[in-house]
């Protein structure tokens, strides 16, 4: 019996063998944790935000998409009034529209004029003008034409005032003397009355020499034409003609025209 009871004690099994210790995590587990949990409470947040904004956004759009709507419909019915009929307007337009085609009209008449003056009146004046504006004085060819082969004038516009004294015209009386035929001024100078004397150069051959003008128009290197004066006489003066270095006499006076006698 009591052998039994040693060996049952002997073969006792303990109820407690062993002990369990539970070890902690460490903090850095811990650490990444809790950021976690922050980062996904953030990103809740940041989506109801967005949520909020795209729903104010959208009310924004339907809000001016009715705006519009609203604009449209009104512009549709501005352009839809009636026109108001404006008497005052309607006659500044006439007289607009008048004033315009009258000036269309003027600058047809002028075109006009200057190509009839072109064609049919050489030495006019509108043709002297336009000769004074657009000719060249850069040519330097040789003229070589002679006295006759211009179309000389008496150098005043009354005949009555001319008279031919051995081979000079002469002038009597307060006039405003003209070329006798184109030119370019080639001299001035003036005497010691005060009156002044004007070359004009036609050709190589052919000049013109004016004595006793109290007012020049023009100067040296100037170009002159048959009807626009060179001068203005208030008493006398004297026109010569010359061919190179000779004199030229055997002419006379017929209406307004020089004539050479053959």
């Amino acid at each position: 019996m009591d052998n039994s009871l040693e060996y049952a004690k002997m073969i006792e099994v303990p109820v407690k063998t062993c002990e369990y210790s539970f070890k902690k995590k460490p903090f850095f587990f811990r650490k990444k944790k809790v950021i976690k949990e922050v980062n996904r409470q953030i990103d809740e947040e940041n989506n109801l935000l967005q949520s909020e904004f795209d729903g104010s956004e959208s009310e924004k759009n339907i809000k001016e998409n009715d705006f519009n709507a609203v604009n449209e419909s009104e512009i549709a019915s501005e352009n839809n009034l009636p026109t108001i009929y404006d008497e005052k307007q309607a006659r500044r337009e006439k007289r607009k529209s008048a004033f315009i085609s009258a000036q269309v009209v003027a600058v047809f008449a002028l075109i006009s004029a200057i190509i009839l003056t072109n064609v049919f009146w050489e030495n006019s004046g509108m043709n002297t003008l336009f000769k004074s504006v657009f000719s060249s004085n850069t040519q330097n060819t040789t003229d070589t034409r002679n006295y006759s082969d211009f179309t000389l004038n008496i150098p005043v516009g009354d005949a009555s005032g001319v008279e031919i004294i051995n081979g000079a015209i002469g002038i009597e009386g307060e006039y405003s003397l003209y070329p006798v035929c184109e030119g370019t001024v080639s001299k001035v100078e003036q005497a010691s009355d005060g009156t002044f004397t004007v070359t004009v150069k036609h050709s190589d051959n052919f000049l013109s020499v004016t004595e006793g003008l109290d007012l020049v128009y023009f100067t040296e290197g100037e170009e002159v034409f048959a009807h626009m004066p060179v001068g203005y006489v208030k008493k006398s003066a004297k026109v010569y003609l010359y061919n190179g270095e000779s004199m030229l006499t055997d002419f006379a006076t017929v209406e307004n025209s020089i004539v050479f006698n053959k």
